[in-house]
């Protein structure tokens, strides 16, 4: 069976959110019975601490594919990593796992009355650079920023604080997943 790993912050961390419903792994098990699905998120993260856990928590597994999603935290004013450190370590990643097994997912704008420590315009910059390091890279790019922003999605797709991901959010989330490794797939027959 393949792999796929999916590693990230608290946006993909957990199995069910405290309302119940099925986050993100759930969902892709389900749709990707053929699969064995490895949640490789912890909440709270960056990119720098990410890099430490690489090796553990996404290499061993021998990943067919690995979602990356991280920034969020990065771009926040609590636990800042900057621009220059941001795109490294996630070049450090996609080098390691490979580009052609790496899907890179940019971080989500968020609702910013609801949230003190994080701002879209920042938010924007770390999006942007995730979409630069894909072009550079080679690696698969799932734009998230921009298909939450357009038509303010994003306000629909967010809980009460502003930034974590609500059912309709992860059943998108995981149906973009799913259409880009049917892309892969259908590109490798």
């Amino acid at each position: 069976m393949p792999t796929l790993v999916c590693f990230g912050d608290s946006l993909t961390a957990m199995e069910e959110s405290r309302d119940g419903y099925e986050r993100l792994t759930p969902r892709l098990r389900k749709q990707l019975s053929e699969w064995t699905i490895v949640n490789s998120g912890i909440s709270g993260e960056t990119t720098r601490a990410a890099l430490a856990r690489l090796q553990e928590d996404v290499l061993r597994h021998s990943p067919d594919l690995v979602t990356i999603l991280f920034g969020s935290n990065d771009a926040s004013e609590h636990r800042r990593i900057n621009l220059q450190e941001y795109e490294r370590n996630l070049e450090i990643m996609i080098d390691r796992i490979t580009p052609k097994k790496t899907i890179l997912i940019s971080p989500p704008p968020v609702i910013e009355a609801s949230q003190e420590k994080r701002n879209n315009k920042e938010l924007e910059r770390y999006a942007q650079v995730t979409r630069k390091i894909a072009n550079k890279r080679g690696c698969y790019f799932i734009d998230l920023w921009n298909y939450f922003i357009q038509n303010d999605l994003y306000k629909k797709m967010l809980v009460n604080d502003g930034l974590h991901f609500n059912e309709r959010a992860y059943l998108f989330l995981s149906e973009l997943i799913i259409d880009q490794i049917k892309s892969i797939k259908a590109k490798a027959v």
